[in-house]
């Protein structure tokens, strides 16, 4: 799916991320996200349509550094996977919400310089 195909924009966000499946679990790092998916850089394969829960580190958010979300894999490819969020708690939500806003407008705002 290219970006011009996705319903929601995705940020950069280059995060710490643990995945457990079905049959393992691995570590790996985030290439961008949104509030209902994200790109997983990572050289394991996991399946097209299986389900995997999700740890996401991101140093940045003092109050929830730790985001536990449950996804299903929508896209594998050799560079990573692709996932879609599912059943989101809400303050997990409102966390990830706030997450992305404050990247979002971190990234609009012009670089002002020291």
């Amino acid at each position: 799916m290219s970006a011009t195909q996705r319903r929601f924009a995705r940020l950069p966000l280059q995060a710490k991320v643990f995945i457990r499946s079905k049959d393992r679990s691995f570590s790996a790092s985030s290439q961008n996200i949104s509030i209902h998916g994200m790109f997983v850089l990572t050289h394991e394969t996991v399946p097209v349509g299986e389900k995997v829960e999700v740890e996401l580190t991101i140093p940045i958010a003092s109050l929830c550094p730790h985001i536990h979300l449950r996804g299903v894999v929508t896209r594998s490819q050799h560079s990573g996977i692709a996932l879609e969020f599912e059943g989101m708690d809400p303050d997990v939500f409102l966390a990830l919400k706030n997450i992305l806003h404050k990247r979002a407008h971190h990234r609009l705002k012009p670089y002002m310089g020291p």
